[in-house]
């Protein structure tokens, strides 16, 4: 069952043609997302993520553009400045608590350069003066990582406390056209007793894989350590650290095509309904066009026996956002992909979701419906779900890279549906 909704709400632009049904029956029931544009002109998008900054309760936006960092406050949209350019251009940025006053710090990559992979790159950690009026203290963690592209804080050895996880792009050294003759080093920085003066100890945790643009931590059981899921030329490789060593297992090899075509570009786990083990998505290959999931299918006495791969869509152009949220609140997630450059049939760049059914009592069975958040607005660069109102259902934020915008999709829930007039 296919069916169109489009509303138009006089001020606020609505965005949610929910169409493009792929394989599966349909459901009863999707919310519809109202768009709001947080800043129009907030420049090329590069990274976004929320946070309570000022700690007031409420998840704030925090933007990082080439050339600044701000946050955007909840829920007049207010925006603040946190740094303005530190080195080139800025690339990424992880908030963490540090210093234990419930507020965060953020970690964020700089110096980016894409070409560069024999200089370049750098990590600052950016803290607060007195005042959130000021631009924030910086303190510089890493002088020269080349290539420096994506992190993440995790708690890879259940000790508590978050190490932050740094991911270059590229291999030092390594050439083009494509920089598979040199390996990435993948490493955790510890933080110290007194992050902001002393100096945090650097760990390898692999050198094997090549053009990694994207890394996850993936959270088992509560007080459990996390592991590490690397999107990689290799495909997906997830890494446990056990016994004082990390152990890697290659979970998916990606895009069944040749090289240069294989491997993955993007990854993040979520949850299907009585599934043991998480679901993966991915995009494919790097800067790909297609959202793909990997799905545990079949099992026997709890033990996982078949990895189903799941191409959801192939019309994606520079795929480049993943996030999983149960965005309908039906007990498991759904999944947002954005894409940032222009795909047809319209020529558009955009943000769907695509909600996912699995039949566990038939192998290779997986159905699922596309909706449309966005058709053409944002060349999504990056983007996320939290609730952002305190109403209990997912909202969406996004970064657009060319459209340099940033938005903030509201998920009216269930009592807002148009099925239900």
């Amino acid at each position: 069952m296919c069916f169109c909704c489009n509303r138009l709400n006089p001020g606020v632009v609505l965005a949610l043609l929910l169409f493009a049904c792929l394989p599966g029956e349909g459901k009863a029931f999707f919310p519809e997302f109202e768009e709001q544009v947080i800043d129009p002109e907030a420049g090329t998008g590069l990274a976004i993520t929320v946070s309570d900054v000022n700690g007031d309760g409420k998840p704030d936006i925090v933007g990082v553009s080439s050339k600044d960092v701000a946050w955007y406050e909840n829920p007049t949209w207010e925006r603040h400045l946190i740094a303005d350019t530190l080195r080139n251009s800025n690339v990424c940025i992880a908030a963490q608590d540090l210093d234990g006053d419930g507020l965060p710090e953020f970690a964020l990559g700089a110096d980016w350069q894409f070409m560069n992979t024999e200089s370049g790159g750098a990590l600052f950690l950016l803290h607060r003066k007195e005042s959130l009026e000021e631009p924030w203290n910086v303190t510089t963690l890493l002088e020269e990582e080349p290539t420096l592209h994506r992190i993440q804080w995790a708690d890879t050895d259940g000790n508590g406390k978050k190490e932050l996880i740094v991911a270059p792009l590229k291999g030092i050294g390594s050439t083009p056209p494509y920089h598979h003759d040199k390996p990435v080093n993948l490493f955790r920085l510890i933080p110290p007793d007194r992050p902001f003066e002393q100096e945090w100890k650097k760990e390898t945790i692999d050198e094997s894989l090549h053009v990694v643009h994207n890394i996850w931590p993936q959270t088992w059981e509560r007080g459990e350590p996390q592991s590490l899921f690397a999107a990689s030329l290799e495909g997906v490789t997830m890494f446990s650290y056990k016994n004082d060593k990390w152990e890697s297992l290659n979970w998916a090899k990606g895009n069944p095509e040749p090289f240069p075509k294989s491997g993955a570009g993007e990854v993040k786990t979520g949850r299907l309904a009585d599934q043991p083990v998480p679901i993966v998505a991915t995009i494919e290959p790097w800067h790909g066009n297609q959202a793909v999931v990997y799905v545990w299918t079949k099992f026997a006495n709890n033990v996982v026996e078949g990895l189903e791969r799941f191409v959801l869509d192939d019309g994606l152009a520079q795929g480049h956002a993943v996030w999983w949220s149960d965005f309908d609140r039906d007990g498991e997630d759904e999944l947002l992909i954005g894409f940032r450059e222009k795909a047809r049939p319209k020529d558009l760049p955009g943000l769907n979701i695509y909600d996912l059914h699995l039949d566990p009592t038939s192998k290779q069975k997986l159905t699922w419906e596309k909706y449309v958040v966005d058709d053409g607005g944002m060349a999504t660069e990056d983007a996320l779900a939290a609730d952002m109102n305190g109403d209990g259902w997912p909202d969406i934020v996004a970064y657009g890279r060319a459209t340099h915008n940033i938005k903030y999709y509201e998920n009216l829930g269930k009592g807002k549906n148009p099925k239900e007039k």
